[in-house]
């Protein structure tokens, strides 16, 4: 099994941006974040090799990555958002499709009281991995099995 954050943010970011054009916008959305969020390059060097966020700046970082691909929309978590990136992910294959959508919206519900992106970020990221082992989504996107 691989690491949580891999799951999180394959999810949330690797996904929006697929080509090497993307991946000067990725560089430049976690940049903007660290700036943000004032998460000093150690701090980042740990927040890249971390897995669910649990620190208030590990969660805010997040908070910030998941509000830059527009998964968290006005400090809430937005189901359309988190659809669309699992569309593109898992879109081809229905079976997995269902299990992702039905993971977004128990994520959504479990983060309706949070009044912040990183308090959100912190409660749907940690949702997102448990709920995915659940599922059996565990393996993460692109491994087909279910």
């Amino acid at each position: 099994m691989w690491s949580n954050k891999v799951l999180c943010f394959s999810l949330i970011v690797a996904v929006t941006f697929a080509n090497e054009n993307a991946k000067n916008h990725v560089a430049l959305i976690y940049k903007k974040c660290q700036e943000e969020v004032k998460l000093s390059n150690e701090e980042m060097q740990g927040f890249r090799s971390m897995g669910i966020p649990k620190s208030q700046n590990e969660k805010c970082m997040m908070g910030c990555l998941m509000k830059e691909v527009n998964v968290i929309n006005n400090k809430k978590f937005s189901i359309e958002g988190a659809s669309k990136i699992a569309e593109k992910y898992y879109g081809s294959n229905q079976q997995l499709m269902q299990k992702a959508r039905g993971i977004i919206e128990t994520c959504a519900k479990k983060s309706e009281s949070a009044s912040d992106e990183c308090s959100v970020a912190g409660i749907v990221t940690t949702c997102i991995v448990e709920e995915a082992a659940r599922a059996g989504l565990s393996g993460g996107p692109g491994n087909s099995s279910t």
